[in-house]
């Protein structure tokens, strides 16, 4: 990879991470023309097909935003259910990317049965989150090292 050294991160769970957010992109698209939420949705999507490309061009996959966070987790997560069996690069990835676990309660938000047909209901997260709470969701996390 790069200039960084992420626990887990190698080519071969590059390449699953790639296919899973190339998926969850794929699956998000088709619901926003019939969503009540089209917008929001295809923010959803970006935020997946950007995760994609930072892994496929070896950059910082480390997520910038909230949605990042969340994107990467259900990857890592669709990923890891591919497998059948458990795979250790995968967990120590997620505990590398997501050490402060902040993602989880925007997880349950969205969590479906497993009979759904759908890995994630990213409608119900966009009708719990307020419209502050929506820009918050995609913006970038304050970093205390900027300057103004």
């Amino acid at each position: 990879m790069s200039g960084f050294d992420i626990a887990g991160l190698t080519p071969r769970t590059v390449d699953v991470l790639v296919d899973a957010g190339s998926e969850l992109a794929g699956e998000v698209r088709a619901k926003m023309l019939h969503s009540p939420r089209p917008v929001f949705l295809h923010y959803v999507e970006q935020t997946f097909d950007t995760l994609v490309r930072k892994f496929s061009l070896g950059l910082d996959p480390r997520p910038a935003t909230p949605a990042q966070q969340l994107c990467l987790h259900l990857m890592i997560t669709h990923a890891e259910q591919g497998g059948g069996e458990p795979d250790p690069d995968l967990i120590r990835l997620h505990r590398a990317l997501l050490p402060d676990r902040a993602h989880e309660e925007l997880a349950q938000i969205g969590s479906v049965t497993a009979d759904s047909g759908t890995r994630y209901d990213f409608v119900a997260l966009a009708d719990v989150l307020t419209a502050p709470g929506v820009n918050a969701f995609f913006a970038p996390f304050d970093r205390d090292d900027l300057v103004a």
